[in-house]
């Protein structure tokens, strides 16, 4: 019998294998539907008076965590990068006292917007220019960031936080809706707007493709000509600013602006992008799975909650959830030869990463 031909031997197999970040997305899509779909089917309160009669709960449940999901997405540049940055919930307070105050003061309300966001932005320029030029370690910088801007709220709001905004405002930014049918909140809108930048910048930019290899391997980084600190501070002006318009959203939902709405969303936001697969150690990645994410765990808690589940296991939930999925991302890594081993070995036994290569001793300067 004849062999074969050559190109039937060597033809290539047709079977199509998705990336590691794209398989993990796909389990959270299929751990929301699977949420989503007890809770809609078992919780009537859930899903409330259903398309067309009234509110959704399911939807109008958004404005209690979309706010975490915008501080969230801003964040996630600085993990991206391979830092983290623990000032973006007290961010997020102080720019909403920031702007009452400024509006308070007889400025209008949206010059007042743009002014607290630009102003945000600045902080993180200067938490970015001092952790890169002192060659500090972010997360001490950005945990004295923390108490600094929220002792600073504390003083600027006095003993009554400010309140009392237009009421355009607070439905823009706020307690609106799209549609008066399906009542979609407007923040949902918002949050869609910034996802899809934070998608853009990540996924189809050059910067985003710095960022990620800083995050990485910054020597190598700076051997391939990267600016790895511009890169470093860029992303914590990103942070800043997500968390600036999450803290004005937060003070356009409750009317008013308190220096202590904001600082307990930092580790919902961490948790959301660790879930999404983002490693914490910075380099990978992928913008729809925080996304993704952050709905997973932004609907648990109002879902259990009406289920009749305390607020204590409601908590247990979720470090369950993100305890098993890190485990499985973790075994899921390790039999694919990926970086989790690596990382830690690097972060904790000082071994490099195996990939890509180090830079030689005369590796430009990374300033």
């Amino acid at each position: 019998m004849s062999a074969a031909p050559a190109e039937t031997q060597t033809r290539p197999s047709r079977r199509r294998r998705f990336s590691t970040d794209t398989r993990w997305v796909l389990s959270l899509v299929a751990i929301l539907a699977a949420e989503l779909l007890y809770f809609n089917l078992g919780v009537s309160s859930f899903w409330g008076g259903g398309w067309g009669n009234g509110a959704i709960s399911m939807l109008g449940d958004g404005e209690n965590f979309l706010f975490t999901s915008m501080i969230a997405l801003g964040v996630m540049f600085v993990i991206f990068a391979g830092d983290i940055d623990l000032s973006v919930g007290a961010m997020s307070g102080f720019a909403g006292v920031m702007m009452a105050e400024f509006h308070l003061g007889g400025m209008s309300i949206w010059v007042a917007v743009v002014l607290a966001v630009l102003l945000a932005a600045l902080i993180g320029l200067i938490q970015g220019l001092i952790i890169t030029y002192f060659k500090l370690e972010s997360l001490l910088v950005t945990l004295a960031g923390w108490f600094i801007l929220q002792s600073a709220a504390v003083a600027w709001e006095g003993s009554v936080p400010p309140y009392g905004f237009p009421g355009n405002f607070d439905s823009l930014l706020g307690t609106g809706n799209l549609s008066s049918t399906i009542q979609i909140p407007n923040q949902l809108i918002w949050f869609a707007l910034l996802a899809g930048i934070a998608i853009l910048i990540v996924h189809r930019t050059r910067f985003g493709r710095q960022l990620v290899l800083v995050g990485h391997n910054r020597d190598a980084a700076a051997y391939a000509g990267v600016r790895v600190s511009v890169t470093r501070i860029r992303a914590f002006v990103l942070s800043a600013t997500f968390a600036a318009i999450a803290g004005i959203c937060i003070a356009a939902t409750y009317n008013t602006a308190r220096d202590d709405l904001g600082p307990t969303l930092l580790l919902p936001a961490i948790t959301a992008v660790v879930l999404g697969g983002v490693d914490i150690f910075g380099g990978a990645g992928f913008v729809p799975g925080v996304v993704v994410a952050s709905f997973i765990l932004g609907w648990l808690t109002p879902g259990l909650l009406d289920d009749g589940v305390s607020d204590t296991w409601t908590s247990i939930a979720i470090g369950a959830l993100l305890l098993g999925s890190l485990t499985v991302k973790g075994i899921t890594d390790r039999r694919q030869g990926g970086p989790l081993l690596e990382r830690l070995r690097a972060r904790f036994a000082g071994a490099p990463p195996t990939a890509p290569p180090t830079a030689p001793p005369t590796a430009p300067d990374t300033t």
